[in-house]
């Protein structure tokens, strides 16, 4: 008897854990998510000032998703191993990316632009990838592949069209992250735990 009740303390102890992590996730998705919606306001509230700290605000947007894409690669064992690496690496590139923002911030926007150009694309194929894995399934695939098309095109416009005003580049950026942050919020709440 004794044998059987203490098998099942761990048991229970693994699956408590099990909640918290997967509740854990979520916040820091919900996090993630807020964080894009609101630094895009504030990048279309003041586009004067985003051109001087524009290096800074979307290194600590990349060191912010880099850190989530890692902890979710580590943490979510419902995900397919593929899965879980790709978000690995590309969480790893969007950290490194975020320091190479953060530490140049009077290099070239340019160059910063550049990197955040390659940093969308490198997320949308993600998250194309995501969405066509076992991670989603019906409409939240379709939203998730919606997000994916739209970093991926994003970067792409970065990339091709460097030579816009940085003016519009603010502007396009803002919008971009209030988009793809309200996205991503839906996409948190619809997969939300119900204990979380």
């Amino acid at each position: 008897m004794s044998e059987t009740v203490s098998n099942q303390a761990p048991l229970g102890h693994s699956w408590l854990d099990e909640r918290r992590t997967e509740s854990m996730i979520w916040w820091l998705a919900v996090a993630g998510a807020a964080t894009s919606v609101v630094l895009g306001i504030m990048v279309l509230a003041w586009p004067e000032a985003t051109l001087l700290v524009g290096a800074a605000v979307f290194g600590i947007w990349l060191l912010v998703h880099g850190i989530i894409r890692i902890i979710n690669a580590v943490t979510a064992t419902s995900a397919d191993p593929a899965s879980r690496t790709l978000a690995g690496v590309i969480g790893v590139l969007f950290v490194l990316a975020g320091v190479f923002c953060v530490r140049n911030i009077l290099l070239s926007l340019v160059a910063v632009a550049t990197v955040i150009g390659a940093s969308w694309i490198i997320g949308g194929i993600a998250e194309l990838v995501t969405a066509f894995g076992n991670q989603y399934d019906g409409r939240m695939r379709l939203v998730a592949a919606a997000l994916g098309i739209i970093l991926l095109l994003g970067g792409l416009v970065i990339l091709i069209w460097p030579g816009p005003s940085l003016a519009t580049l603010v502007y396009l950026t803002g919008i971009w992250l209030i988009v793809t942050g309200a996205i991503q919020l839906a996409l948190v709440i619809g997969t939300r735990p119900h204990h979380a």
